[in-house]
């Protein structure tokens, strides 16, 4: 079987460059995927459940997810900043005021500053949602309520934020 010439003439350097893009966009897939199940599945799937058990799944989802992404966000924050520059075409400081190393800093930016307002704000909102105490008998109370909604709202704007990064990305692999 006959290898293209392509493939057979790729330098070393390259193949480290689609290993680290790689690794970079499952990452990033992983997080910005985890928001979109949220959003679109989970959170509306969960509205029909008693408050207190929206609560368990949400406190049970975080868990899971917080000490995860304390380790994905800042390898994706890493790997991107590898892939713009030593693997990618911000060589220079003038570099960064070209179209592309523009949308670069702003994906950078959007990036810290999304991973930022998940450490700084919702994973304390989900901290403070957990311990809402419930009624003497297991129902809801109205700080349950207002806590477990902040959550659902805070994740709908975390999903903002990765719209920007998304259409970043995009932009970045036409030049722009």
């Amino acid at each position: 079987m006959d290898v293209p010439l392509a493939v057979r003439s790729v330098p070393c350097m390259d193949w480290l460059t689609v290993g680290v893009q790689w690794l970079h966009v499952l990452l990033g897939i992983l997080w910005m995927g985890t928001t979109l199940t949220l959003d679109v599945i989970v959170i509306p799937a969960i509205n029909r459940l008693p408050i207190v058990r929206q609560r368990e799944i949400s406190s049970n989802i975080g868990a899971r997810a917080t000490p995860l992404f304390q380790v994905v966000v800042p390898l994706i924050i890493l790997l991107g900043i590898v892939r713009g520059t030593a693997l990618g075409p911000i060589r220079s400081l003038d570099a960064l005021v070209t179209p592309y190393g523009l949308t670069w800093l702003t994906a950078l930016a959007v990036t810290v500053s999304v991973y930022g307002f998940g450490l700084l704000v919702l994973v304390p909102a989900l901290r403070r949602m957990d311990a809402v105490p419930v009624t003497a008998d297991g129902g809801p109370t109205p700080e349950l309520t207002a806590a477990t909604d902040q959550v659902k709202r805070l994740v709908g704007v975390e999903l903002l934020g990765f719209l920007v990064i998304f259409t970043c990305m995009i932009l970045m692999r036409f030049g722009l």
